[in-house]
């Protein structure tokens, strides 16, 4: 267990004038720095009152002690990513020991809290592998509170024999949460409300773009990305589903390129550029002037699209999968992130059948591996593509990828048109 103890080093020290402190140690009495140094941030701030940062201090101990017992351990708190962010805000709202539960503006209260000690270590250099935006603490909060009511308190998990690009092992039932099959990417699409939520579905699956990056698509492109034209029907190259566009956009700090297949962009002027024009009338009708050219996404009330709008929306796919009879979604999330994964694991899964590989000990192939780098927009990306070596055999085994018999961007849009037809 991780151990907290308040110190009055501080106070004499006229930056910060503050007695009670708190220090983090690691069960081995081992200091840990980048926690000790945000309750020093913390406490450095005026507005912030000695009981706000003994707060900040109990909630930090807490997570730290959830760490610890979950198996991960608090030294390992720069691993933690977004599943096991969403494990911590399911067990938020688990039932005590004497059977309480705490409201749920506490538990918003706690999740915000975390968030801040992660935002504060990723601007103070401590890189960290949790990739969550503020605006998406409560829409998470809310969506694993929907999880609660069909948790069970004792199941028993398998551990697989090789770990995550984090460190930590790997859990069968957890990798399987991560996938989107084939079969439930088709079965999500004609139960979105909106057409546009459905395009950008199938946009991530094909391309593993991130959201923030895929909202960043021109409706008419110019400069580097002049190759994005809103083609009416007829209109198009002869030669456009053959080739890939150009599309170079700002992620993370960066500037980053990838090529969008063309057959993809002959889709969206199919499916969905039209109502786009139509959506742009109530844009205008609304602002008095048009929808800028470089948004290409617009919902059903003429708004451009947000990730929070993304994110509320995905996460309402389980739950209309519930209430309709006939629907043959299984998953109990749908997330842009699971869709990356999904995209990365047939994509490794198409490459391993091509070489032959299927079934066999890791090999490491240099060319895979900057393939799927630009694919995932990593830096360095081996241990990823170790794991999804690993993890692909897995699914080969029991048989869970055997749903994709077409090739990627053929099968996803043919999904797609389906829906729009």
């Amino acid at each position: 267990m991780s151990i907290m103890e308040f110190a009055n080093g501080l106070i004499g020290h006229p930056a910060y004038k503050r007695s009670r402190v708190a220090i983090f140690f690691d069960n081995d009495h081992g200091l840990l720095e980048e926690p000790t140094r945000w309750m020093m941030a913390v406490a450095k701030r005026k507005s912030r009152s000695i009981e706000t940062s003994r707060n900040y201090a109990h909630i930090l101990a807490r997570y730290f002690d959830w760490l610890d017992n979950a198996g991960y351990g608090c030294v390992a708190w720069q691993s933690i990513d977004e599943d096991i962010f969403d494990a911590y805000l399911v067990h938020l709202g688990q039932p005590r020991e004497d059977g309480s539960t705490i409201a749920y503006d506490t538990a918003l209260h706690y999740a915000y809290r975390i968030y801040d000690f992660y935002s504060w270590a990723k601007k103070n250099g401590y890189e960290h592998s949790l990739e969550v935006d503020r605006d998406e603490i409560e829409h998470r909060l809310d969506a694993n509170q929907h999880l609660l009511g069909h948790i069970k308190p004792s199941v028993s998990v398998e551990k697989l024999n090789f770990n995550l690009p984090t460190g930590r092992p790997a859990l069968h039932h957890r990798e399987l949460d991560r996938l989107v099959a084939q079969s439930d990417y088709e079965a999500a699409l004609p139960l979105f409300d909106d057409l546009v939520y459905a395009i950008i579905a199938t946009i991530i699956r094909i391309t593993a773009v991130r959201p923030k990056d895929l909202l960043q698509l021109p409706y008419r492109g110019k400069a580097v990305n002049v190759d994005f034209v809103p083609y009416d029907e007829g209109e198009a190259p002869p030669d456009l589903g053959r080739r890939s566009l150009h599309y170079e956009f700002a992620s993370k700090g960066k500037v980053r390129s990838i090529e969008f297949p063309g057959k993809l962009w002959q889709a969206i002027c199919a499916a969905y550029i039209p109502l786009r024009r139509q959506r742009a009338e109530l844009y205008r009708d609304r602002t008095g002037i048009s929808p800028p050219n470089s948004v290409l996404f617009l919902n059903e009330a003429g708004y451009a699209v947000t990730y929070q709008m993304l994110y509320r929306e995905f996460a309402k796919i389980p739950s209309l999968a519930a209430k309709a009879l006939d629907a043959k979604f299984k998953g109990r999330r749908f997330t842009a992130c699971m869709l990356r994964h999904s995209c990365a694991t047939y994509f490794v899964y198409e490459a391993l059948k091509q070489k032959g590989r299927l079934g066999q000990h890791f090999v490491y192939d240099a060319a895979l591996d900057e393939e799927l780098r630009k694919l995932m927009g990593h830096n360095d990306i081996k241990t990823t593509l170790e794991y999804y070596v690993h993890l692909v055999n897995r699914f080969v085994h029991d048989d869970l990828l055997v749903d994709l018999k077409r090739a990627q961007v053929d099968s996803c849009l043919s999904a797609l048109l389906e829906h729009h037809d």
